[in-house]
């Protein structure tokens, strides 16, 4: 039942690979936990933001009667919170982007990850898929 030098290698080979494999999962993990935290309080900020902007400009900027400002309240607040959403959406994808750029990620992430933030990253798989 010994093993040969060559299955050694093949064995130590295979488990530095699913060592590494297991690494950029963790890795992975963490970055889109500590993402989505960092979106859902930047979404929130975003909203409030866009809450208070449209609340300045009905009261303080227009004085507009009270039955129009109490309308366009109304809809500023769904515009608020759907564009919001939207802006938190965009920032936190380039802010995601940008931190896979600036601290060189790619080889510690997954590629379902880098291909869903790194715009390096598709644009070098794209070029893959053309040759």
């Amino acid at each position: 039942m010994d093993m040969t030098e060559e299955e050694k290698a093949e064995r130590e080979l295979r488990q530095k690979k699913e060592l590494e494999r297991r690494a950029k999962t963790r890795n992975s993990r963490l970055f889109l936990f500590f993402g989505s935290i960092f979106e859902i309080v930047e979404t929130i900020l975003v909203i409030f933001a866009l809450f208070i902007f449209f609340s300045f400009l009905i009261f303080r900027v227009f004085n507009l009667p009270e039955e129009a400002a109490k309308t366009i309240y109304q809809f500023s607040t769904i515009v608020s919170f759907v564009g919001g959403l939207f802006l938190g959406f965009v920032i936190y994808k380039n802010c995601a982007n940008f931190i896979i750029e600036k601290f060189n990620l790619t080889d510690k992430l997954s590629n379902e990850v880098l291909g869903h933030y790194s715009k390096r990253y598709r644009k070098a798989q794209s070029e893959e898929l053309k040759k």
